[in-house]
């Protein structure tokens, strides 16, 4: 005797697919908080987010000479990024990906800027010492077609 899957199963097995898929990005677009009110329009750029003696986070914005120093309090940070930039860590590591920035203070050619980062999507992870190849932090990517299937 054979047993049929009831239909509300064809319908309730999608849903929840599509449920955790949104649910993984969101987890990875999760907003940093701000530690001052913006003075300019916050902006999307493609960065590097690195971590360095003396100024403790900065931000390339890659397609320019550009370096901008983050306000954002490290122990703030997602905890997924947060791993990375240890400087003591065999995992220190460079943070490349599209940054959503916020301008703390007016921009001074010459100076280094500061500026808050209030969120970061599709994040690609390059290890300093060369220990595994870059990879891709995949809870900030958008679920790919296949996956929503």
């Amino acid at each position: 005797m054979m047993l049929r899957r009831p239909a509300y199963w064809r319908v309730i097995v999608p849903v929840l697919l599509v449920v955790v898929a949104y649910f993984d990005v969101r987890v990875g677009a999760q907003s940093w908080p701000c530690p001052e009110k913006p003075v300019e329009p916050c902006f999307k750029h493609h960065g590097r987010l690195s971590s360095q003696n003396g100024i403790a986070l900065a931000l390339w914005l890659i397609g320019t000479t550009r370096r901008v120093g983050l306000a954002n309090d490290f122990m703030q940070l997602p905890p997924a990024i947060q791993r990375y930039l240890v400087i003591t860590s065999p995992q220190h590591s460079y943070v490349y990906g599209d940054f959503e920035i916020c301008p703390l203070e007016p921009d001074t050619p010459g100076h280094l800027r500061q500026v808050c980062v209030v969120g970061a999507e599709k994040l690609v992870v390059e290890n300093l010492q060369a220990l595994r190849p870059p990879f891709r932090l995949l809870s900030t990517w958008p679920a790919s077609k296949s996956q929503q299937r």
